[in-house]
C-alpha cells in the first residue's frame, strides 16, 4: 500500500512539474506573442512611416521632376527666343549692310560727277573769278556731304567689326602738305593763323594713309569749327630715335592744339561718345557728332591712343599717336602729282583705255579726264557691251564699273579673262561701294586695282602710271598751267570754213547737240568723225572740254 502510494504521489508530483513547464512554456508562449505582436505593431508602425515617408519623397520627385520640366521648356523657349533673336539682329545686321551698301552707292555715284565736274570747269582757263569762287563752294559743299557719308559708313564698319587697315608706303610729308592746303583755306576763312610743323617728322612711312588722314582731317575740322579767333598748331614729330621697338615699328606723335571754346568739364567724359556734341548754342548741332569717336577708333585700330586737354573759353590740345613701320629713306614710293599733268607722252599716245560705266555723266567725266591727257578712249554702257568692246578694239586698260545693267562688271571681267589676250589686259575697278574691304573680294574676282567714287584725277593717273608704266608730261610750274591764258586754247584752230568739211547731216547732228548742251551726244560724234577728221574732232573736243558751245555754233554758223 505504501509503495503504490508513493508511486501515486510521484506521478502526481512528475504531472505537477510538467504541469508547471507546461504552464512556464505557456506564459513564455505567451509573453512571446505580446512581444511578437508588439514588434509587429513597431514594424507596421515603421512601415507606415516608411512608406509616408516613401510617398512624401514621391511627391517631391513629382514635384521637382514638374519644375525640371517646367524649367527645361523655359530655357527651350528663352534658347528658341535667343536663337530667333539673333536670327534678327543679323537679318537686321545684313539689311542695314544692305542698305548702307546701297546708299553709299546711291549718294556716291553723282557725287562722283559734282566733284568731278566742278574740278573739271574750275581748270577752264576762261573761267572768271566769280564762277571759280561758286564752283570752289559746290566743290567744298560736296566734300562736306562726303564726309559726313563716310562718317556713318565708317562708324557703321567699326561697329560691325569690319573694318581693316591698308597698309602703304607713301610720302608721308606731301602727305600732310596736301591736308595743310585743305585745312589752310578753311582756316582762312575764318580769319585764323595755321601753323604746322613737320620737320623733325619721317618722309617715308607705311602705314594706313586713308585712315590717318581721316583722323587728321576730323581733328583739325573739329579746331577750326570751335575757334572762333586765334590759332590753330597741327605738330607731327617722330618718337625718341633711341628708343627701341618691334619689328621695324615706331611711333608718330601728333598735337592738334587751338584757342576755341574748350570743353566743357561735364562733357569731356562723354567727348569721345558716338553722336556726341558739345552743348553750344553756335556749335553744338553742326556735324554727325561721329568725329571724335571714329578717330579715337581709328587711331586704336593702328595701335596708338589719343587724349586730351582743355580749358573752357581758352583751347584744347589733342595729342595722339600712331605705330608706323619704317621704310628706306633713299627708296620712295613713286607718287605723281595729277595737277602737273599736261599730257601723255609721246610714246604712249597709243594706248587705247576702255571706260564701261553705265551712267552716262560718269562715263563723260571719265573720258573728259582722259582725253584732256591725250589717251585714246573707247566706251561701253554696261559690261555685255564692254566684252564686245574689248574684243574690237583690245585695248591696254579697263575701267570698269561694277554695278550696270545687262551684265554686271564683275561678269564681264570674268568673261574678258577667258578671252583671248584677256589676260594680260589691266581692268580696274571702279565702284561707288563704301567699303575698303570690299577690295579684297574684287581682286579675288580678276581685277587688278580697285578705285572708289568719288574718285580724284590723281587715283586714275597713278593707276594708269601703275599698271602701264606710262609717263606722262608735266608742267614745271602748276601756276603757269593754272593761269594759262585764253591765247593759249585751241579755239583759233576752229574756223567756219573748216566745218563746211562736215556733211551736211554731221553738221546738223552737232549743232542740235550744242543747242541741247547735250555733251554726250556732242563727243559721241566727235568720235564717230575722229577717224575721218582728226583735226576738226581734236578742236571740236577742246572745245567741249571748254564748255564753249557759243563758239561751236559759230563756226557752224549759227
Amino acid at each position: 500500500m505504501g509503495s503504490i502510494l508513493n508511486q501515486t504521489f510521484n506521478i502526481i508530483t512528475l504531472n505537477a512539474a510538467i504541469v508547471s513547464v507546461l504552464l512556464c512554456t505557456l506564459g513564455l508562449l505567451i509573453s512571446n506573442m505580446r512581444k511578437r505582436k508588439k514588434a509587429n505593431r513597431a514594424l507596421e508602425e515603421l512601415k507606415d512611416r516608411l512608406e509616408n515617408m516613401v510617398d512624401e519623397r514621391t511627391r517631391e520627385l513629382t514635384v521637382s521632376n514638374q519644375q525640371l520640366q517646367e524649367e527645361i521648356v523655359k530655357r527651350e523657349r528663352a534658347q528658341e527666343a535667343l536663337r530667333r533673336a539673333k536670327e534678327a539682329a543679323e537679318s537686321a545686321n545684313r539689311a542695314k549692310s544692305y542698305f548702307l551698301a546701297n546708299m553709299s552707292h546711291e549718294l556716291r555715284t553723282p557725287l562722283n560727277a559734282i566733284l568731278g565736274f566742278s574740278k573739271l570747269m574750275e581748270q577752264n582757263p576762261d573761267a572768271t573769278d566769280l564762277q571759280r569762287e561758286n564752283l570752289g563752294i559746290i566743290n567744298r559743299s560736296g566734300e562736306h556731304l562726303l564726309e559726313l557719308i563716310n562718317d556713318v559708313l565708317e562708324m557703321s564698319k567699326i561697329e560691325a567689326g569690319q573694318i581693316k587697315l591698308n597698309l602703304t608706303q607713301f610720302n608721308f610729308h606731301n602727305s600732310i602738305k596736301g591736308i595743310e592746303e585743305m585745312i589752310r583755306g578753311r582756316a582762312e576763312e575764318k580769319g585764323l593763323v595755321f601753323n604746322v610743323e613737320y620737320k623733325n617728322s619721317p618722309q617715308y612711312i607705311k602705314t594706313d594713309e586713308s585712315k590717318f588722314r581721316q583722323v587728321l582731317i576730323n581733328l583739325l575740322s573739329n579746331a577750326i569749327k570751335f575757334t572762333e579767333s586765334g590759332k590753330i598748331f597741327l605738330r607731327v614729330f617722330e618718337e625718341n630715335k633711341d628708343e627701341t621697338s618691334e619689328k621695324n615699328l615706331k611711333k608718330l606723335l601728333v598735337e592738334i592744339e587751338d584757342t576755341g571754346i574748350g570743353i566743357p568739364e561735364k562733357e569731356r567724359h562723354a567727348i569721345f561718345d558716338s553722336f556726341s556734341k558739345i552743348s553750344h548754342d553756335k556749335y553744338g548741332m553742326e556735324g554727325s557728332g561721329l568725329g571724335l569717336s571714329i578717330s579715337k577708333k581709328l587711331i586704336e585700330l593702328m595701335d596708338g591712343e589719343i587724349y586730351f586737354e582743355s580749358k573752357e573759353k581758352y583751347g584744347s590740345m589733342f595729342r595722339f599717336y600712331i605705330q608706323y613701320q619704317q621704310i628706306n629713306q633713299n627708296s620712295p614710293p613713286h607718287v605723281i602729282q595729277a595737277k602737273k599733268i599736261i599730257s601723255i607722252d609721246k610714246n604712249w599716245k597709243h594706248i587705247k583705255i576702255l571706260v564701261a560705266e553705265d551712267k552716262w555723266e560718269n562715263r563723260l567725266l571719265l573720258k573728259r579726264v582722259l582725253r584732256r591727257v591725250g589717251l585714246n578712249v573707247i566706251e561701253a554702257n554696261n559690261g555685255k557691251e564692254s566684252v564686245e568692246q574689248f574684243q574690237m578694239h583690245n585695248p591696254e586698260l579697263i575701267f570698269m564699273d561694277i554695278r550696270m545693267p545687262a551684265m554686271s562688271g564683275i561678269d564681264a571681267t570674268r568673261k574678258i579673262r577667258k578671252i583671248s589676250g584677256g589676260k594680260k589686259v589691266k581692268i580696274i575697278a571702279i565702284t561707288a561701294h563704301a567699303f575698303e574691304e570690299f577690295r579684297e573680294e574684287i581682286l579675288a574676282v580678276g581685277f587688278d586695282d580697285f578705285i572708289r567714287k568719288p574718285y580724284k584725277e590723281l587715283d586714275i593717273f597713278e593707276n594708269i602710271q601703275k599698271h602701264l608704266g606710262v609717263t606722262f608730261v608735266t608742267n614745271t610750274s602748276v601756276n603757269d598751267q593754272e593761269n594759262k591764258s585764253s591765247s593759249d586754247i585751241k579755239l583759233v584752230e576752229l574756223k567756219p570754213e573748216k566745218m563746211t568739211l562736215l556733211p551736211e547731216n554731221i553738221r546738223e547732228k552737232l549743232r542740235k547737240a550744242a543747242l541741247d548742251l547735250d555733251v554726250s551726244n556732242f563727243e559721241n560724234i566727235i568720235d564717230d568723225i575722229d577717224s575721218s577728221y582728226p583735226d576738226i574732232a581734236t578742236s571740236l573736243l577742246e572745245l567741249s572740254r571748254q564748255f564753249r558751245y557759243d563758239h561751236v555754233l559759230e563756226c557752224l554758223n549759227i
